[in-house]
C-alpha cells in the first residue's frame, strides 16, 4: 500500500499535470497558427523526447532494453496515446467545437475507472462511483457555462473525439500492463521515440514537410513549441505514468476532471473569458468528486482486530 505522505506527492504531481495541460490546450491553440497539425505534433514528441532522455541522464535512470512483449505493450501504447490520440483529437476539434471536446473527453475517468477494475481488479466502491459520477457533472457545468461553450453534434468530428478519448483510455491500459515492470520513465523514453517516428513519418506525406520556411516561422513559435514539450509532453507525461504505477489508472484518470478548471483559468487569464457563479459549483463537484474517487480505501479490519 502507498504511504500516505508518498501519495499526496503522487496528488501534487498529478495536479501539476493537469494545470499544465490546461495551460497546454492554450498554447495549441496558439501553436496551430504557426504549424499544420501534423507536422507540429512531430515537433513537440521530438522534444519531449529529448527532454525525457536529459532528465533520465541527469537523473541517473538506466534506459534498459525491453524485452518482446514489454515492447509489444510500451509500442502499441505509443501507436495509441502519442500518434493517434494526438491526429485524432487535433482533427476533431477542427471539426466540432472545443465544448463537445471537452465534455467528451470528460467521459475518461469513467471509462478508466471500470477498465481498471475490470482488468486490473482495482477496487471500485459506491465512494469511486459516487466521485467519478460527481466529477463528471462538476467538468459539465464548467464547460457549459463558459462564455465560448458551443454544443452542437457535428458528426465525424464528434465521432473523432470520442475516438481519441477511447485511444488514451486503452493507452493507459497499455501502460498499465508494464508499469509494475518498467520505471515510469522508461516507459516514457520509449513511448514519446516510437511516437516521434511514427509522426514524423507521417508528416512526411504531408505538403509543408518539404517547405523549409514552414519550419521556421517565428521565434515566439518555437518558444511555444519548447516550453510545451518540455513542461507539458514531457514531465506531464512522466508524471502521468508515474501516478499509474502508484494509484492504478482508475484513480489516476480521475485527474483529467481538473482539465475543464485550469483550461477555463488560463482562458481566462489570456483569451479574456469570464469566470461566472456557476462555475464555482462546478469546481466543487470536481474538486469533491475527486478527492471522493482517490482517496485510499480504508483497510478492512481482520476477524483477529474485531475480537
Amino acid at each position: 500500500m502507498v504511504k500516505p505522505s508518498s501519495e499526496r506527492w503522487v496528488y501534487a504531481l498529478l495536479i501539476y499535470t493537469a494545470c499544465v495541460w490546461g495551460a497546454n490546450v492554450v498554447m495549441l491553440k496558439s501553436m496551430t497558427s504557426y504549424f499544420a497539425i501534423v507536422p507540429l505534433s512531430s515537433l513537440r514528441m521530438w522534444v519531449a523526447f529529448f527532454c525525457i532522455a536529459a532528465i533520465c541522464r541527469i537523473g541517473g535512470q538506466r534506459v534498459v532494453c525491453l524485452g518482446r512483449t514489454q515492447l509489444g505493450w510500451v509500442a502499441a501504447a505509443a501507436a495509441l496515446m502519442i500518434y493517434a490520440h494526438q491526429l485524432m483529437l487535433s482533427q476533431g476539434l477542427a471539426w466540432s467545437t472545443a465544448t463537445n471536446g471537452a465534455l467528451i473527453l470528460s467521459l475518461n475517468p469513467v471509462l478508466s475507472v471500470l477498465l481498471g477494475a475490470a482488468l486490473f481488479s482495482e477496487r471500485l466502491n459506491r465512494a469511486r462511483l459516487a466521485g467519478v459520477a460527481l466529477g463528471l457533472v462538476g467538468a459539465a457545468v464548467v464547460v457549459l457555462n463558459r462564455s465560448s461553450a458551443d454544443l452542437r453534434f457535428t458528426g465525424m468530428g464528434d465521432a473523432l473525439l470520442f475516438a481519441s478519448m477511447l485511444v488514451y483510455v486503452a493507452a493507459g491500459a497499455c501502460i498499465r500492463r508494464v508499469i509494475d515492470q518498467l520505471h515510469p520513465m522508461v516507459i516514457g523514453y520509449y513511448m514519446h521515440l516510437i511516437g516521434a517516428v511514427m509522426l514524423t513519418a507521417h508528416a512526411a506525406f504531408t505538403p509543408s514537410f518539404r517547405e523549409p520556411a514552414s519550419w521556421f516561422p517565428s521565434a515566439w513559435a518555437w518558444l511555444l513549441i519548447l516550453f510545451s514539450g518540455l513542461f507539458s509532453t514531457a514531465i506531464g507525461s512522466l508524471a502521468w505514468n508515474y501516478g499509474i504505477s502508484r494509484l492504478g489508472l482508475g484513480r489516476t484518470s480521475m485527474f483529467i476532471n481538473l482539465l475543464p478548471i485550469s483550461g477555463l483559468l488560463f482562458a481566462v487569464a489570456f483569451l479574456d473569458e469570464d469566470i461566472r457563479a456557476s462555475h464555482l459549483i462546478g469546481f466543487v463537484c470536481v474538486l469533491s468528486g475527486t478527492w471522493l474517487a482517490v482517496k485510499p480505501n480504508r483497510p478492512v479490519p481482520s476477524a483477529s482486530a474485531v475480537s
